[in-house]
């Protein structure tokens, strides 16, 4: 008999770094039948443990409409009967929030956004973030440039860092 939880976990650490990997790899590498890692897979995805599989992909290297992503900090008043989860759901709706998190420090949530420009993301945060009610304060960070998405090097190339002088 094998650690169940431990076999997951190793399954779970190969597809993060690899997503496509092949199931009979995955079975060699965790030591075990392939039907019985398709089955472990197939029962990760029905628990709700693996809800996607994705893509990072190097947005520089294709002739494609670009985007524009922004970070939001939002210091939020939690309801009184449901905290920050009712407000947390209300903004998770929005199609432009691609990544929603509740974290410590000076705000409540970070959330991610995309739009097509700089004035679409503007909008939205001044027409939509704003209205909502138990909203207190709004930071908006645009992202100039991505070097590392998901653990994965985007550029590859190393930095070049300049001297400094005195």
């Amino acid at each position: 008999m094998y650690d169940l939880k431990k076999i997951k976990e190793e399954i779970l650490a190969i597809l993060k770094t690899n997503a496509r990997a092949p199931i009979l790899d995955i079975a060699k590498m965790v030591n075990l039948p392939r039907k019985e890692v398709e089955k472990l897979i197939t029962s990760m995805e029905k628990e709700g443990i693996i809800v996607q599989y994705s893509t990072i992909i190097n947005e520089k290297k294709i002739d494609t409409t670009s985007y524009v992503r922004a970070l939001i900090e939002l210091g939020v008043r939690p309801e009184s009967r449901t905290g920050f989860d009712a407000i947390a759901k209300r903004i998770a709706k929005f199609p432009q929030v691609v990544e929603h998190f509740l974290i410590s420090g000076n705000y409540d949530f970070l959330i991610i956004v995309q739009g097509e420009s700089l004035e679409d993301i503007s909008r939205f945060v001044s027409e939509k973030l704003a209205s909502i009610e138990n909203i207190r304060s709004i930071a908006t960070h645009f992202i100039m440039k991505k070097y590392k998405e998901n653990s994965v090097v985007i550029e590859s190339d190393e930095i070049e860092r300049l001297m400094v002088s005195p």
